[in-house]
């Protein structure tokens, strides 16, 4: 019988992953089911992208942010891009453990359609009318070869974060497999991150 100072041991708990500000998720999508989500995408009614304001209003800022958006809400011809999504967020959260109860925003449908479209540094998510946002989930829905420019660029894995967004970025495994046609790139959504400036053609992605 244990005397009563004594100590017992704790079962040990698993170590967690190590952190990663960016998971690239390859495949995610195939070629056709990215056709229908831009056929779908660029269906929809769009705006000039907007930025979320301190109380919560939208506002437009074409020096910090040129794009257009459409909003892909859940239905029935709809929901299987929502259980695609839903699959990759549960699991890149095994790296980060957030507690996730779900989407709480339709899908953004973002079109960067000219020279010079772009997306300044900026974070998806942390405090104010967007505190609830914890992964962000950006999906590559044109062929990359159709774009040059547009690059999705995080601070913590850029080589040069302070580089002139103009300037082309330096060529890395990990740029290019961001860039094909059906992948997920999932950060969580604190983390400083920006959309290079087109060059030409046009890019199409999904953001949730």
């Amino acid at each position: 019988m244990a005397e009563p100072f004594e100590v017992r041991p704790l079962l040990a708990q698993p170590t967690p992953p190590p952190y990663e500000p960016l998971q690239v998720h390859p495949r995610v999508f195939t070629g056709p089911q990215c056709d229908r989500i831009v056929e779908l995408g660029c269906s929809l009614p769009s705006d000039a992208a907007a930025l979320e304001g301190e109380e919560g209003e939208a506002t437009n800022d074409p020096s910090l942010r040129s794009s257009r958006t459409s909003w892909i809400p859940v239905r029935d011809d709809t929901e299987w891009i929502y259980r695609k999504l839903a699959t990759v967020a549960e699991r890149a959260n095994r790296r980060y453990r957030f507690e996730l109860t779900g989407f709480a925003e339709d899908l953004q449908f973002t079109t960067y359609d000219h020279p010079g479209a772009f997306y300044t540094w900026h974070q998806d998510g942390l405090d104010g009318t967007v505190g609830h946002r914890k992964l962000s989930l950006v999906v590559q829905l044109s062929d990359p070869g159709s774009y040059t420019g547009g690059d999705l660029e995080l601070f913590a894995t850029s080589p040069d974060p302070c580089a002139d967004p103009q300037a082309e970025p330096p060529a890395t495994d990990e740029l290019a497999a961001a860039r094909e046609r059906g992948t997920v790139l999932v950060f969580p959504s604190f983390e400083f991150h920006r959309v290079r400036p087109l060059r030409s053609g046009v890019r199409h992605s999904l953001v949730c």
